[in-house]
């Protein structure tokens, strides 16, 4: 308990203490706004929403593939997740990618050649027309090699299939199938 030498140091004292105490009650409500400010922002800004266009734009992972349908190669795109890393940041980079592949006259494909996650994410990819695919028959002759060397550069793979299908044959698992008829 306080003893005050006069009425006045006990009114200062007082409205000092109520003064503390509605500093506390600002800070309080300025976090718990900063908090909602910041889950608001991870749900609704963490988010990049795909184009019509680019939802139709199919994902290759296999450079073989490419070469396998004829593809065309038309582009290069990076997609961006601005100050976003992680995979969150991952998947708008490639929402990104694929809206700036939509973009692109024909585009209806894309490779994935390289990702990262941090500090931003970031996706690099190759925009190919595949409408001009032409199915082939394919008939495995052999087993697949079981000790495979390890993969090389996705555009040596192109190229190997690529030479492949120009002789007639299939480019599949890591070797050439040509059907002998």
């Amino acid at each position: 308990m306080h003893v005050f030498p006069n009425v006045r140091a006990c009114a200062l004292y007082k409205l000092e203490r109520i003064e503390k105490f509605n500093l506390v009650v600002v800070m309080k409500k300025y976090i718990k706004n900063m908090v909602l400010l910041a889950s608001c922002v991870a749900t609704f800004g963490c988010s990049t929403p795909l184009s019509r266009e680019a939802q139709q734009i199919m994902t290759i992972n296999d450079g073989a593939v490419i070469a396998m349908m004829n593809c065309k190669e038309l582009g290069f795109v990076t997609g961006e997740a601005g100050i976003w890393g992680g995979t969150a940041g991952l998947d708008m980079a490639y929402s990104n990618a694929k809206n700036q592949a939509a973009l692109l006259s024909g585009a209806n494909a894309i490779l994935i050649t390289s990702s990262q996650m941090n500090p931003t994410s970031i996706v690099n990819a190759k925009v190919y027309n595949c409408s001009e695919s032409k199915p082939q028959k394919i008939e495995v002759v052999g087993e697949p090699a079981k000790n495979s060397p390890p993969k090389e550069d996705i555009n040596v793979t192109i190229e190997k299939a690529r030479k492949c299908q120009s002789k007639g044959g299939v480019w599949l698992d890591d070797q050439c199938v040509i059907s002998i008829e």
